[in-house]
């Protein structure tokens, strides 16, 4: 263990590795991980969570090392020493070797409450270096913020955190390789090519018995199930960000899904999609492209998130897409939908979204945690080399770019639409959401929101009030769930309140 002593003066961890805190008293131990031959997984005992090391593997991802700092007081900041953390948040400035050649690094921190940041290695002025100057002298800087600790409630263990049970701030030091794709121009083809292998476009079924596994084979033009799925009335499932059918409708119960089968005579079916590097329009100029030419299609879409913007391209630009002989749309249901957007996609934000997601999802069964995950440290790759005109998908959610301004223009098309959005507030928020509570009271949040009721990721009144010719959704048409329900926007199928909701309005 080594001494913090509130100076703003670096203070050796060991094998090269320093720490500045100024203004905290407390402990910090350096513990060196040396990872087992072949996975990610460190030799000392883990108390990650299985989401976490699987995430990691898939994208070649080693934990080099792990910083833990226990903090007993905050004092005064010595005067001159104060550090700040690009956000312009209060911060902790971690100094690391440089990693080997052909390799990058980042750090994943969690503080005392759970809240979870990525943090990019700085230049001098605390913007994130260019990857060719990183380590140049031998060393890597990271400016972590420093947030208040927070004491939880007598006798409360947290359990369900990436990082096991927290209470103190952890430093993971991550190193992985970079590839081709992630030198110079070539980066802004990484997201893609990564989508492409990881993340590729297919339509699947959905039922009772499958609809959270991955395993479930992909529709062709051909396949005899079009025949079926074309009888009658069917259900299209549009996910989100980051996600994919089996991870983003997980937190419906198998009954809720046999009950919407019912529904619609088991025709129930699924989009999976590029997030990251498509913009909406590219998604479903794939999706008409896989659709049978002889089998026509008459749908209800229930989607979520950035799914809500695919919708309204099928729905509103079904003549430019080719699909006004193949799929009509009766109602889309739009579960936290970013129909106007969220901000957190604005370039200078970018990376507060990627935060936000990570911790939203520290509240999800493994299997979508890691599927999600997945598709975040990704963003965290390109964010970090500089390739966010790699984005595009992304980019389709920022409100004062040019995707949503042409959408709110379409007309070619109307459904009946209906909506659920969410107001996350941290007042009331029980200890085992104390990340969520911190996150939503974050005062820099605020600022970028400009106090406006979010779920965490996407304005609530952007579900029903976006520009084009089926908004804005009449209230009656509208289901808001107010703060005491706690929903954020990874959770809203969790939520019986939404689930119950969707089999009325599938009935109805």
């Amino acid at each position: 263990m080594t001494e913090l002593t509130g100076s703003g003066q670096p203070i050796p961890l060991g094998s090269n590795y320093r720490i500045r805190a100024p203004g905290v008293l407390g402990q910090a131990n350096l513990v060196l991980r040396r990872p087992v031959v072949g996975t990610t997984r460190s030799i000392t005992a883990a108390v990650e969570r299985p989401a976490l090391d699987r995430a990691f593997a898939s994208h070649d991802m080693t934990d080099v090392a792990t910083i833990d700092v226990a903090v007993t007081r905050q004092i005064a900041v010595p005067a001159g020493s104060a550090l700040r953390a690009p956000g312009g948040d209060d911060a902790l400035e971690l100094e690391v070797p440089a990693p080997p050649a052909g390799y990058d690094t980042v750090v994943l921190a969690v503080d005392e409450s759970g809240a979870i940041t990525w943090n990019y290695p700085l230049a001098d002025d605390n913007s994130i270096a260019a990857p060719v100057t990183r380590g140049a002298g031998g060393v890597v800087r990271f400016r972590v913020p420093r947030t208040p600790a927070v004491t939880p409630p007598a006798g409360t263990v947290r359990t369900r955190s990436l990082f096991g049970a927290v209470g103190k701030k952890i430093l993971k030091v991550l190193i992985y390789p970079i590839t081709d794709r992630l030198v110079g121009g070539l980066v802004d083809t990484f997201a893609g090519k990564w989508e492409s292998g990881h993340r590729p476009y297919r339509l699947r079924t959905v039922g009772p018995d499958d609809y959270t596994s991955q395993d479930v084979p992909t529709l062709g033009k051909q396949d005899p199930a079009w025949q079926r799925l074309g009888a009658g009335r069917a259900l299209l499932f549009i996910h989100g960000t980051f996600s994919s059918t089996h991870s983003a409708f997980a937190g419906l119960s198998r009954e809720d899904i046999q009950s919407l089968s019912d529904v619609y005579g088991g025709r129930l079916f699924a989009f999976d999609h590029f997030t990251l590097s498509h913009a909406p329009s590219r998604n479903v100029d794939e999706l008409a492209a896989m659709l049978p030419e002889d089998v026509p299609l008459d749908v209800d879409i229930i989607c979520h998130s950035r799914g809500g913007l695919v919708s309204r391209e099928i729905v509103e630009r079904n003549i430019e897409h080719g699909l006004q002989q193949k799929l009509t749309v009766g109602k889309v249901i739009f579960v936290g939908a970013a129909n106007a957007g969220t901000v957190l996609t604005h370039p200078d934000h970018m990376v507060h979204m990627i935060d936000r997601m990570t911790t939203a999802i520290d509240v999800l069964p493994d299997n979508p945690a890691t599927w999600i995950l997945e598709g975040i440290i990704t963003a965290v790759k390109v964010v970090g080399h500089g390739g966010l005109a790699s984005l595009d998908g992304l980019a389709s959610m920022n409100p004062t770019g040019t995707y949503l301004g042409t959408l709110g223009g379409a007309q070619s098309g109307r459904a009946q639409y209906r909506g659920i959005s969410a107001d996350f507030e941290p007042k009331g928020t029980p200890f085992d959401r104390l990340a969520l509570k911190r996150l939503a009271g974050d005062a820099l949040m605020d600022r970028i929101f400009e106090n406006e009721e979010n779920d965490l990721v996407v304005p609530t009144a952007g579900v029903g009030t976006a520009s084009g010719p089926c908004f804005p959704i009449p209230d009656s048409d509208m289901l808001r769930l107010d703060a005491s329900t706690g929903v954020i926007h990874t959770t809203y199928f969790a939520n019986q309140l939404v689930r119950d909701r969707l089999k009325a309005w599938a009935t109805g």
